[in-house]
């Protein structure tokens, strides 16, 4: 019905059109009130107009695409398709307020090019024509509810830089988001509402806004190229005269590397104990560059970008795991209540990036041997000595629940998944003595080790994908401070029987994050490596 009611006036349309003129805003001061063509003079962006708009300009358009056309029929006919941003031939002083905002995108670490607001005016006229006002209203309307989306939920689909970034970011419902500005008494805070509320994020934006004031006093990086050695001519060489302060005599080529500036190279190699020979190679251009090859500003939209991602609310108590960081924390009303270490993922094995709940501990576990474990690293020797191989390493067999004889079984990977290999509880087993459970796609989960003395490592992406706690007692402590019935030393005591499960009554959600860049208090960035190589991608698709 709808698509029948607005093609009615199709053909009315095609007698506007326009080209590109900005809209003057509505006068602020009364005084400029007789500057404003009388009522009878000034067109409208009527109803049939606004209705003619959205069947003929957006639809098939990428508002379509993007969802937007639906919400924008919606909300004009819950409004019988009267116009809230354009007032008589001018845009409202909200709209003047939402322009701006949008214009200063750049520094949400968006673009503001993708809410650039149509503004058409007609050829034959000094103000623009009903149609061309229609069409600067729904582009206004447009630009608003893709700000919303970008700002909140984020430009890139996390699934697209790995299918075990399984985090679903909290996409706005694009109709909600347009009446919450529309409505606003303040719309441009409406709109900077839709950023992530995270401290993290308000710190790189900050971070962003300091580098980008910077990088202008920033000196350029000397470009990678071949050794530079007395008398050669290169582009190069006036950069580097420039960076080490050298003057060019007179009549001197600036491209060629000369006496004068050979001995401004030793000296500063001499400084930063460097062999003083003069070659500027790959070690003296690494030191010279230091800090000035890495493109910081992207570093921190791709981190940005990831806190979009992320549940607007973490939970007033809840489990953080910065993967990158090797690090995990417990927040409770915005303070850490714990931090410690974790092994994660080895590349190959990545951990996953994903939010939920805590619902239970597990004191003397079972291991369950995942299947592709079982099959690439440990079947070849099992089919050498089944019993021996079990009997060492605490292993049973297990078919249709019962534990069997591994001597029984005729060990293939088809039979891997009928026989499920475990590790009985006590020294030795792979989860140590607790695991904190979060039933998930991924089958990861939080827990002790048998091998505490990796946590020394400086890199620790070392195991399955689980992630391992350093000292889970102290860290159960402080999971449990909210739990009237456990807390560490009363899971302790457990160790020891058999597998016993202890179930929260409240469950304390967990996120298992990816920044490679955190801010401190002081404004002072940290950076980790980034051990997935994700940061690439990210960028990618953000240039995209």
């Amino acid at each position: 019905m709808r698509a029948v009611l607005f093609a009615s006036f199709v053909a009315m349309l095609a007698l506007g059109g326009g080209t590109a003129s900005a809209l003057p805003a509505v006068p602020a001061d009364p005084a400029d009130a007789s500057k404003i063509p009388a009522a009878s003079e000034r067109p409208v962006p009527s109803r049939s107009a606004l209705q003619m708009a959205l069947e003929t300009r957006l639809l098939g358009s990428e508002s379509a695409d993007l969802g937007f056309h639906d919400a924008l029929v919606a909300f004009y006919e819950d409004r019988d398709f009267r116009p809230v941003w354009v007032a008589e031939d001018a845009l409202t002083p909200e709209a003047v307020a939402v322009r701006a905002r949008l214009a200063a995108a750049t520094e949400d670490g968006l673009d503001p090019d993708t809410y650039r607001i149509s503004e058409p005016m007609l050829d034959t006229g000094p103000h623009p024509a009903a149609p061309d006002l229609a069409a600067t209203e729904l582009s206004l309307s447009r630009a608003v509810m893709a700000f919303a989306r970008d700002a909140q939920s984020g430009r890139v689909d996390p699934k697209r830089i790995s299918s075990i970034i399984t985090i679903q970011p909290p996409v706005p419902d694009p109709l909600v988001s347009l009446k919450r500005v529309a409505s606003a008494s303040d719309p441009a805070a409406a709109l900077e509402a839709f950023n992530p509320p995270h401290p993290e994020f308000k710190a790189l934006k900050a971070a962003l806004a300091a580098e980008r004031a910077s990088s202008a006093e920033q000196p350029l990086p000397v470009p990678r190229g071949r050794n530079l050695r007395l008398g050669d001519t290169d582009d190069r060489v006036g950069l580097l005269r420039h960076r080490l302060g050298v003057t060019l005599h007179r009549g001197s080529d600036v491209a060629v590397y000369d006496a004068d500036l050979v001995e401004a190279v030793k000296a500063y190699q001499k400084e930063h104990g460097l062999r003083p020979d003069g070659i500027v190679g790959p070690n003296t251009l690494a030191v010279l560059n230091r800090g000035l090859e890495r493109d910081l500003e992207t570093d921190i939209l791709v981190n940005m970008e990831r806190w979009r991602w992320m549940p607007r609310e973490l939970g007033a108590s809840h489990v953080f795991v910065n993967i990158p960081e090797y690090q995990v924390r417990i927040r409770r009303d915005g303070v850490t209540a714990y931090q410690g270490r974790v092994i994660v993922g080895k590349p190959g094995n990545s951990t996953p990036i994903f939010s939920d709940e805590i619902e239970h501990i597990v004191v003397n576990p079972y291991w369950n041997v995942p299947y592709s474990i079982a099959k690439n690293e440990m079947l070849s020797s099992i089919q050498k000595n089944p019993s021996g191989y079990f009997a060492k390493r605490g292993y049973e067999a297990v078919y249709k629940g019962r534990v069997v004889n591994p001597s029984s079984v005729s060990w293939t990977p088809q039979m891997l998944r009928q026989v499920r290999i475990r590790q009985k509880p006590g020294r030795g087993n792979a989860l140590g003595t607790v695991k904190f459970m979060f039933p998930n796609q991924h089958a990861v989960y939080l827990h002790d080790t048998s091998s505490p003395r990796l946590f020394e490592r400086g890199t620790r992406a070392l195991s399955h994908g689980c992630v391992r706690v350093d000292q889970p007692f102290a860290f159960a402590d402080a999971l449990l401070a909210e739990e009237p019935h456990w807390n560490g030393s009363q899971l302790k005591r457990l160790v020891g029987g058999g597998e016993r499960y202890v179930n929260l009554e409240r469950h304390i959600p967990v996120h298992l994050a990816y920044f490679t860049l955190q801010a401190d208090a002081d404004g002072t960035l940290d950076r980790f490596v980034d051990v997935y190589g994700y940061d690439r991608r990210v960028a990618a698709q953000l240039k995209d």
